[in-house]
């Protein structure tokens, strides 16, 4: 600049964190603020880029430190007058407190021949070497500071005259449309890096070119949504667009837009409705050309039509690709289907379901439930007799649901089974349950377990427990929880000591077991069915026999959740003491 052309000189500063979330708004206070200083438009898209950029680079590559301090961005407008209109130029420092690191030290990255040699990201500064006129870079306090900036030239308007842009280069404002902010094109900004346009005529394809728009979106934001009309054809510039067949993302199934590459010419063509949502998966830059101007100017350039057929092509083998996975996918996920039914069935085969358990006596009444949460459940239950007149009781609750839980289930079943045979103290029969099941435990499963013998002739219940939820007793006018013997869960940690209490069940009695699916199940306000709530029930359906009782009480827990679909895995287990004349 020219020595005494001097006006004026305006200093803007901005701090912001290290996120990326930032470096949209960055780049928006530098377009406002060069506006604000009467820098040209095309100035300071081209140094919004050149931010975004270097913004982008700190946070990706500047390591722990770069992102645990905040960012500087210092701002100065320096106008000189030379006529008509003011010349001057802009000058952007960033610093940040990122690893020392000169970008300048690094080779210009060359401007890829084809798709297959495009490289989208890295740590070279192509968009600031491409847009600043200048740049500088100096380590100092600690902080590395970046300088680019950009230059623009007076113009001399003569007397009596209007001035008119060029369409390439008019100054267009930025301003939300759709979640999309829009600008014109740049003068000079070349495309031929794009596959499609490899091979046409730099000057026809600028003319071309001329009065098409460039996107500008965040990451989040959606270009086109399933089943609107499009009347265009897109190109991604730069960074990362996903599509998705169906109307809410899922990241298992989305297709990546490459850079460089179309979308959105098949609705163009036939006018049906867009087949695909497309979102922005980070900020990005999207070449928007008319369809007019694609399919009566773009097309007839050299090379254009072959080169989309090509892209078309490499499209639908992705597509196909695509598919073949999905549809491995969903046969995977049927034979899966099938296995679960099979373990299932597997594993109900293994609790005794049958209503009542002991359809011989007349001493005893028995009786079980199970609802489990998932195909496959963590909840056991238990009732067989040791001998003629003693009988083990148990129920349980294996942390977690699914397949683990299941296995988990299977093996405490078949422990219990045989230590049960072995002891006739719940306490002991807990402690080498609890140790054998330490043993091998990489999965770090736990149950908590409730068991008894109950002598059927006297009614004297000796049990134990290991963290579980305390069964309830109930005759025709009462019902209350059972006292517990403390005990920690079993399978958590080895060496653990429990211990017994004692009780006789009268005749008319009836002993509930539950697992805290019962108990805990929510209403859609977020209360739980509680303890007293089971309470309540039993004491109420005292009378009723003890499948019908069961039954009932899952009904009034379904009821109350609003929900046919248990959040958790429901369990029940009923003993009552009968009369020796029935």
């Amino acid at each position: 600049m020219r020595a005494g052309r001097l006006v004026s000189s305006h200093h803007d500063e901005l701090t912001l964190e290290a996120d990326a979330a930032e470096v949209g708004r960055a780049s928006e206070w530098l377009e406002a603020m060069c506006r604000q200083r009467g820098a040209p438009q095309p100035v300071a898209d081209r140094l919004a880029l050149s931010l975004h950029e270097m913004l982008a680079n700190v946070i990706a590559h500047g390591g722990t430190s770069a992102r645990s301090s905040p960012i500087g961005i210092h701002l100065e407008v320096v106008r000189d007058k030379t006529g008509g209109e003011a010349g001057g130029e802009v000058r952007v420092t960033v610093s940040d407190g990122g690893i020392a690191f000169n970008p300048l030290m690094v080779a210009e990255i060359a401007r890829p021949n084809s798709l297959a040699e495009a490289v989208p990201e890295g740590r070279g500064l192509t968009m600031i070497r491409r847009f600043s006129d200048w740049l500088d870079y100096r380590h100092e306090g600690g902080r590395n500071h970046l300088t680019f900036g950009a230059r623009w030239i007076a113009k001399v308007k003569p007397p009596g005259t209007t001035h008119f842009h060029r369409s390439g280069e008019r100054r267009v404002a930025s301003h939300p449309v759709m979640q999309e902010r829009r600008r014109g094109l740049r003068r000079g900004e070349s495309f031929r890096w794009i596959a499609l346009f490899a091979d046409a005529d730099p000057v026809e394809l600028d003319a071309a070119l001329a009065d098409c728009e460039l996107l500008m979106l965040s990451a989040g934001e959606t270009l086109l949504r399933l089943g609107d009309l499009n009347q265009s054809v897109f190109i991604l510039l730069s960074g990362k667009l996903t599509a998705y067949l169906s109307e809410a993302p899922d990241p298992d199934n989305g297709i990546e837009i490459s850079a460089s590459e179309c979308f959105g010419e098949l609705s163009a063509i036939d006018g049906k409705p867009i087949s695909a949502l497309v979102v922005a998966a980070t900020d990005v830059r999207v070449l928007k050309l008319d369809k007019e101007v694609f399919w009566k100017r773009l097309i007839k350039l050299r090379g254009v039509a072959e080169n989309m057929m090509i892209t078309l092509s490499e499209r639908m083998r992705r597509s196909n690709v695509k598919a073949l996975a999905m549809q491995r996918e969903q046969l995977e996920l049927q034979h899966l289907r099938k296995e679960l039914d099979v373990a299932r069935q597997l594993q109900a085969s293994m609790l005794p379901l049958q209503r009542p358990l002991f359809p011989g006596r007349t001493d005893i009444e028995v009786c079980g439930f199970m609802e489990p949460a998932s195909k496959v459940g963590g909840d056991l239950f238990d009732a067989f007799f040791v001998d003629n007149r003693t009988l083990f009781v148990c129920v349980g609750d294996v942390s977690g649901h699914g397949i683990a839980a299941a296995l988990f289930m299977v093996r405490v079943i078949g422990l219990l089974r045989i230590l049960a045979m072995e002891s006739t103290q719940p306490e002991k029969i807990l402690e080498t349950l609890n140790d054998r099941l330490c043993i091998g435990n990489d999965t770090n499963l736990f149950v908590t377990l409730f068991c008894g013998f109950l002598d059927t002739q006297s009614g004297h219940f000796v049990y134990s427990n290991a963290g579980h939820c305390p069964p309830l007793v109930c005759s025709e006018r009462w019902a209350a929880p059972l006292p517990l013997p403390k005990g920690m869960l079993a399978g958590a940690a080895s060496g653990r000591q429990y211990a017994s209490l004692e009780r006789h069940l009268a005749v008319g009695e009836t002993l509930l077991c539950y697992t805290d699916g019962m108990s805990e199940a929510e209403n859609p306000s977020g209360v739980q069915f509680s303890e007293q709530g089971c309470l309540t029930l039993l004491k109420h359906g005292a009378a009723r026999a003890l499948p019908e009782l069961l039954d009932s009480m899952y009904e009034e827990v379904v009821i109350y959740t609003g929900s046919p679909h248990p959040a958790d895995d429901c369990t029940m287990l009923a003993v009552r003491r009968l009369a020796l004349n029935q």
